[in-house]
């Protein structure tokens, strides 16, 4: 085994004699990989969050609607109750 300073026997910091990617290389393939993945999941994430937020907006609409209906028949009741009391 040739000594170059490293004492695993692998190659050298340079990454001349050893043949394999150098340490910078395989940090910058692994964080694409990692940018992609995480684009990826925050692609679905907006999907997910659009999703919720019509069918919020829908929900929403249901209850204003409903709401609208009941205060009319209160509204309603009153005024027919007044208009008798009138009379």
């Amino acid at each position: 085994m040739a000594s170059n300073g490293n004492s695993w026997g692998g190659s050298n910091a340079a990454g001349g004699a050893g043949g394999g990617p150098k340490l910078s290389k395989k940090l910058s393939a692994q964080f694409e990989r990692t940018k992609e993945v995480t684009a990826v999941g925050v692609e679905k994430t907006k999907v997910v969050a659009a999703v919720g937020f019509e069918k919020t907006k829908v929900a929403a609409k249901k209850v204003k609607e409903g709401a609208t209906v009941g205060v009319n028949w209160i509204k309603l009741k009153y005024n027919k109750s007044k208009l008798f009391q009138k009379k």
